[in-house]
C-alpha cells in the first residue's frame, strides 16, 4: 500500500470512532451525551496511545510497520495536553485502524479492538 502514515491517520481516526460508536450502541447506550461519554473515553491521544500498548504484542511485521509509518510521520495536530511520544503514538495507532480498513481487514480489527475494550 502506497499511502503515506498521515492520511492512514486521518482516515484510521474516523474508523476507530466509528468502531467504537458502533460498538456501544450495540452495547445499548442510548443518547448523544452518554454515546459522546463512552466514545471520548477511547479517542483521546492518551487513550489511543494506552489502546496501542495493549495491542502492541499481537502485531504482525507488517501492521508493526504500519504503526511506525504513522508514528514516524510528521506532527500536523497540536497538543497543549499531551508529551509529543503520545501525539506520535496515537498517530502510529490511527494509521494502523486506516491500514486495515482500507485492507478490508475487518476480522482482524475486530479482533484487536476487542481486547482494547476488555
Amino acid at each position: 500500500m502506497n499511502i503515506n502514515g498521515q492520511t492512514l491517520a486521518y482516515l484510521g481516526d474516523s474508523v476507530y470512532e466509528l468502531y467504537l460508536r458502533n460498538h456501544f450502541i450495540k452495547q445499548g447506550v442510548s443518547g448523544s451525551k452518554k454515546l459522546h461519554d463512552a466514545v471520548a473515553g477511547y479517542t483521546s491521544g492518551i487513550a489511543q496511545s494506552e489502546a496501542y500498548h495493549i495491542i502492541k504484542d499481537q502485531l504482525t511485521d507488517e501492521e508493526m510497520n504500519v504503526f511506525k509509518a504513522g508514528r514516524n510521520a510528521p506532527v500536523t495536530k497540536k497538543s497543549r495536553n499531551q508529551p509529543l511520544s503520545v501525539v506520535h503514538e496515537s498517530s502510529g495507532f490511527e494509521a494502523l485502524m486506516g491500514y486495515l480498513y482500507l485492507e478490508n481487514k475487518t476480522k482482524r480489527m475486530d479482533d484487536l479492538l476487542k481486547l482494547i475494550l476488555k
